[in-house]
């Protein structure tokens, strides 16, 4: 619930920025180039007065990247042409969440990258695009017409939007699709047997090199044809991928996302490490290894896990939320920094991050695949 204070500041902060910018630029103080980037998977943007509060909340804390998700498996948080809405979320008559979004950021300097968890499914809908072998709570990434159809949405959005670049979340099978229709079409590409092949997995050292490629064939084509298709419509746009290199379920499930990162397709690799203690020498190992060290950014956490199921999962302290982006802030190399989770975003990690960490303003830069994008600054359109 959005307090009248709340709103009263959040619009006398929008309608200083401007006067803010010109002092700043008069007194000759450049603002620094990074990226920090803050994402939200819940719905804390998608109304006409939350949109303010949130962009406030986040320029005050030092932010000027805004990855809202704008598909969670349950349909779309804008008028689509190809999905139903989101069953989440209000679906009020002439209002396009975000649209109104795109808008009101655009006041703050913050550039917006939709998120898009790909292949998961947060509800029974679109039944055309999985089945009782799908992977639990996904669609069948292995179904050409579900491949067609997610690279479809996202590109609408590229298309229709005034945003600066796309985050693809999900992007795995979710596990291995035991289907007959997924087995035959594994038989005809591979010559193997799905089942058995899936079996060698389970077993301690097994490996299946034609499972794992089958998987990293389907799953790439969505991120090939997303990065693709989106730079002829918005030749500055940014292609993220959220992923955690070498893990076994990257490994399995098809989320190559180095591979992705070397052919140009990918901009960007958020690597998800929400625990209070990463570590960090294995990422300076895997950054080395990269043919592009840049497109790795370390996606921090902002919170803690729940003392016991059922309980709130509280925000992280303030000060260690600051010391974990200040760490991360080493291996950027062009491409800044992330945090995860808007909805843990305390009064208190605001007051911290803006003092100290993120005291110095700063405008979005970015090391793409295709070429550096220089800064610039972000107006209403």
């Amino acid at each position: 619930m959005i307090t009248r204070r709340q709103f009263v500041t959040a619009i006398s902060f929008a309608a200083a920025a401007p006067l803010l910018a010109r002092v700043t630029q008069a007194a000759g103080v450049e603002p620094i180039r990074e990226s920090r980037a803050i994402f939200d998977e819940g719905l804390n943007w998608a109304s006409k007065d939350s949109a303010d509060i949130v962009c406030e909340r986040i320029a005050r804390a030092g932010f000027n990247v805004f990855m809202p998700c704008v598909w969670h498996g349950r349909g779309t948080i804008w008028p689509s042409q190809l999905a139903p809405w989101d069953s989440a979320a209000a679906n009020i008559p002439g209002f396009d969440p975000l649209a109104h979004l795109c808008k009101v950021a655009s006041r703050y300097g913050i550039e917006i990258h939709p998120w898009f968890t790909v292949m998961r499914r947060d509800r029974e809908f679109l039944p055309q695009f999985y089945d009782a072998g799908t992977p639990g709570e996904c669609f069948d990434v292995h179904r050409e017409e579900f491949r067609n159809f997610i690279v479809s949405l996202i590109l609408e959005v590229v298309k229709n939007y005034p945003i600066h670049g796309v985050n693809l979340d999900y992007i795995r099978a979710g596990g291995v699709c035991i289907s007959s229709r997924c087995a035959g079409n594994y038989q005809s590409l591979t010559g193997r047997s799905l089942l058995l092949d899936r079996a060698k997995l389970l077993i301690p050292g097994g490996s299946a090199p034609q499972l794992i490629a089958w998987q990293e064939r389907a799953v790439g084509d969505i991120v090939r044809r997303v990065s693709e298709g989106s730079r002829p419509l918005n030749s500055r746009i940014v292609i993220s991928v959220d992923a955690v290199p070498g893990h076994p379920i990257d490994i399995t499930q098809g989320r190559n996302s180095t591979q992705w990162v070397k052919e140009g397709l990918v901009d960007v690799i958020y690597m998800m490490h929400y625990e209070p203690d990463p570590d960090w020498a294995s990422f300076r190992n895997l950054q080395a290894s990269m043919t592009r060290p840049e497109a790795l950014v370390v996606l921090c956490g902002n919170y803690e896990e729940a003392v016991s199921p059922g309980r709130d999962i509280p925000p992280r302290d303030a000060r260690k939320v600051s010391a974990l982006l200040s760490e991360a802030r080493k291996f950027q190399q062009g491409n800044g920094v992330g945090l995860y989770l808007y909805s843990r975003l305390s009064d208190e990690q605001i007051r911290e991050l803006g003092s100290q960490i993120f005291s110095g303003k700063a405008r979005p830069s970015w090391k793409r695949a295709v070429g550096p994008v220089q800064p610039r600054d972000v107006t209403a359109s």
